[in-house]
């Protein structure tokens, strides 16, 4: 399961991230196979939602999370990605994450959660950061 939290966003950029990520809902973008949330918490925007593609992978070895590449790189990164999307609408100034929240489940892993902030820009990055869900949402 996946979230995407955007702080403190403007009623318009609400507006924008809600219809760039429906516009990248379908097979070729995130391949959405629920909705779970999408609400604004504290005055954050929070999209979580599940889907059929994977964008973490689990190291073998190790049991290390981290992006998996080709996925990141189809869908979230580059030129015409999401967040080049949104970068290219003036959502650079708005804090954001993209998290894994384990499998989709009733009960919360906090053992395999794994949250990395955007930073924007015409190719926009993934950087893991060691934060947990509440610290998002509380502020």
């Amino acid at each position: 399961m996946y979230l995407l939290v955007f702080k403190k966003p403007t009623e318009s950029q609400v507006q924008i991230i809600r219809e760039t990520f429906n516009d990248f809902d379908w097979e070729q973008g995130f391949a959405v196979e629920e909705i779970v949330a999408d609400q604004l918490v504290n005055d954050n925007l929070i999209i979580q939602f599940v889907s059929f593609k994977d964008f973490i992978q689990k190291d073998e070895k190790s049991g290390k999370l981290t992006l998996y590449p080709e996925t990141a790189n189809a869908v979230l990164l580059g030129k015409e990605q999401f967040l080049g999307n949104l970068y290219n609408n003036d959502i650079e100034n708005v804090e954001t994450y993209f998290c894994y929240l384990g499998e989709a489940s009733d009960e919360r892993d906090i053992a395999n959660e794994i949250f990395f902030k955007v930073e924007y820009g015409k190719y926009s990055s993934l950087e893991q950061v060691n934060k947990n869900l509440e610290d998002l949402l509380s502020n």
